[in-house]
């Protein structure tokens, strides 16, 4: 679907929301209203309300929630500025390398009692930074569990299993709740490549094939008590996966001649294995109107790379053997501890501070032809030490309007040790600041400004490899942190029961961007490139589609994104301009249509993913990658013995993407060396799942 297309499809989505809000939904909303829905400032919705959906787990109710979007929050070191915008029982989870998704799965939609939406910040502290945020209210002292079948094949291959289960239960004095995830998946994906000179003439073809799997086993286990007068919970998590990935390339001197041999045969195997462990205590106690919050966690990764490349010249014989082999092992220790105000009272305040500990010792070793090829960044030792003292409020400054706001000063220092030496300290502060206005019941418009800092990827101080495109990145130790000052304004209305309508425009003013630059060494990597400017609209919308398919549903998403960077790889060069900054889509539609009868425990549904382009720059060259437009398809139902039964198609018209390289000399500011030109084709995913409660 093209630009223009989306535009006008995006026209007659707001055209189409119009009519039915002014006529077709104001029946729903009649109706609605005769039900007396929950008030939109603290939203009610009982464990009945998601029956028709058939759930299995707290995560699939999340995912019914009207006009809710889950955020499951990042991956940072640290624990405070990684917060999601679901909280369980009025708390944070503590475990973090399984991260919110893990904890939601593991509770069986039949110990939820219900989920409320607390709108307006009036969440305190456990998710800092989110306006809306839904809280998981579980029954007490129920044994409940549930589990899930899957079986995947990926149109080639033989069938993926995959088995999850959990159990909530009491042991004691303990409320415990388990669960497992173990199987497999599977990838599989052909190619066509073309390699075209700089005046369009072709050099050579190839087709190619392309094997995934991954084996994967996780264990998270929890357990909470009352103690000392207030509340322990233990978290625990064990786990990891092999994933495996065999490309076969067969080359052609000038067009592909399938009924030729070959005249080069290149072949990939690369392997990925990660571990982890982790232990997490969780305390906390309320003195009169206050709650003291403490959080101690230990986290151990180890994550071993290797690919393997042979290139057999089949006329001479010749062959070239290069591989690349990185063991990377990293660990973390958080101690938070906050003590906020828990009342009714109009002011909030929470204070804290939170002590993190990080380090990563990374050794890399590259073979060309059996020669050890020597590497920038191949043995590299990092350590952070960081703290932050923070102070936050939530202000009920009258009953239509709510503020909120805060500040952290973080401070770090960062050594990077073994091949290359650096030692950095940072001091940064990082104010928040938001202001909600209820219009009434179901509408109200957030304005949101903050200052964030980004997190240094410790595994950009070592040198990589990006086999399939001939790419060695050399480790940077003078790596420091992007800073971003966002300003943003949200609008939401709930105008149904099911209908939801929101949008939210951002403009993003970003200092220090990280992008690929020419290292001081000479080599390619990733640096402070200079400043940019980051801007867009995302728009989402809940439409019930009584009035014509009864109790159906569409969800439509649109994201419209752009940016302005000055290349500084170009800077001097007389066809420089602003472009883009790097790993954003700029434009993309997405709906999903669903209907439940729920007289027949039985759904459908469409999902719609819209076609996409997104560009990333690198010193000497430039890859466009694009997806057509893909459907998935599934239908679903209850209707034996209590057990769910799904049959989801993915991809079900085929994924096509389109690769492009443009290749410089010397770097994007020298002439064009060649283009590599890659067609993609993914073909339809079956994944057959049963699930239970129990």
């Amino acid at each position: 679907m093209s630009l223009k297309l989306q535009s006008i499809c995006s026209l007659g989505i707001v055209v189409l929301f119009i009519l039915s809000s002014n006529k077709l939904i104001a029946k729903d909303l009649v109706t609605s209203s005769e039900e007396s829905p929950p008030p939109l400032s603290n939203s009610n919705y009982p464990a009945s309300f998601f029956e028709q959906y058939l759930p299995q787990n707290a995560l699939e109710m999340i995912g019914h929630l009207p006009g809710f979007n889950f955020d499951q929050g990042s991956s940072e070191r640290g624990f405070g500025g990684n917060a999601g915008n679901v909280i369980i029982d009025g708390s944070r989870p503590t475990s973090k390398s399984g991260g919110l998704q893990s904890a939601l799965k593991r509770i069986p939609a039949s110990q939820v009692s219900r989920i409320e939406i607390l709108r307006g910040g009036v969440s305190s502290g456990e998710a800092s930074g989110q306006s809306i945020v839904a809280n998981v209210i579980r029954k007490k002292s129920v044994t409940s569990g549930s589990w899930a079948f899957k079986e995947r094949w990926p149109s080639k291959g033989k069938l993926q299993p995959n088995l999850e289960a959990s159990i909530t239960t009491g042991l004691g004095d303990w409320n415990t709740s388990f669960d497992i995830d173990v199987g497999s998946a599977a990838g599989y994906r052909t190619s066509t490549i073309t390699n075209h000179d700089a005046d369009g003439l072709l050099i050579n073809s190839a087709k190619e094939r392309q094997d995934e799997g991954p084996e994967f086993l996780f264990i998270n286990g929890e357990g909470a008590k009352d103690f000392t007068k207030g509340k322990l919970t233990l978290n625990a998590r064990v786990g990891g996966n092999r994933y495996t990935q065999e490309t076969d390339r067969d080359i052609y001197d000038g067009q592909i001649e399938l009924n030729n041999l070959p005249d080069k045969l290149w072949h990939l195997d690369l392997t990925r294995k990660f571990r982890v462990g982790e232990i997490g205590i969780d305390w906390n106690q309320s003195f009169n109107d206050w709650r003291w919050h403490v959080i101690a966690i230990s986290l151990q990764e180890r994550k071993d790379f290797r690919n393997h490349l042979t290139i057999q010249e089949e006329l001479t014989g010749q062959l070239t053997d290069n591989a690349f082999e990185q063991e990377a092992r990293t660990s973390e220790q958080i101690f938070r501890s906050t003590f906020g105000l828990n009342s009714s009272t109009k002011l909030k305040p929470e204070y804290g501070f939170e002590l993190a500990k990080n380090k990563l010792n990374s050794k890399s070793i590259s073979f060309m032809d059996g020669i050890q090829q020597s590497l920038n960044g191949g043995d590299v030792k990092v350590e952070e030490i960081r703290g932050e003292i923070f102070a936050s409020f939530i202000y009920g400054a009258s009953d239509k309007l709510t503020l909120a706001g805060g500040l952290t000063t973080e401070f770090s220092t960062i050594e990077v040790s073994g091949d290359a030496k650096e030692k950095q300290s940072f001091t940064f502060l990082k104010p928040r600041f938001s202001a909600t206005y209820k219009f009434n019941q179901v509408q109200q418009l957030t304005l949101e400004l903050e200052r964030s800092v980004g997190q240094l990827n410790f595994n950009d101080f070592a040198a990589s490899s990006q086999a399939t495109d001939d790419r060695t990145t050399s480790g940077n130790p003078n790596l420091s942190p992007d800073k971003t000052n966002e300003l943003s304004l949200t609008y939401d209305w709930s105008f149904s029961k099911k209908g939801s309508f929101k949008i939210k425009a951002f403009y993003q003013q970003k200092e220090d961007i990280l992008e690929q630059i020419i290292l001081p060494s000479g080599g390619q990597g990733l640096g402070n490139a200079g400043d940019a400017e980051f801007w867009g609209i995302l728009t989402d919308l809940n439409i019930p589609l009584d009035f014509i398919l009864d109790n159906g549903l569409i969800e439509i998403s649109h994201v419209y994104q752009d940016s302005n960077f000055d290349d500084p790889v170009i800077k001097n060069h007389a066809l420089n301009k602003n472009r883009a900054i790097n790993n954003f889509t700029p434009n993309q539609l997405n709906f999903t249509l669903r209907q439940d009868i729920v007289d027949y425990k039985f759904a459908w549904g469409v999902e719609y993913l819209g076609n996409f382009t997104h560009t990333n720059y690198f010193v000497d060259e430039i890859i466009e990658f694009s997806g057509n437009n893909q459907f998935r398809v599934f239908i679903e139902s209850s209707q034996f013995f209590g057990v769910k039964i799904q049959l989801e198609v993915t991809q079900i018209n085929t994924a096509e993407f389109d690769r492009q390289r443009s290749i410089f000399n010397g770097d994007r500011a020298g002439s064009l060396s060649n283009v590599i030109l890659e067609h993609r084709l993914r073909r339809p995913k079956y994944t057959l799942t049963f699930s239970k409660n129990f």
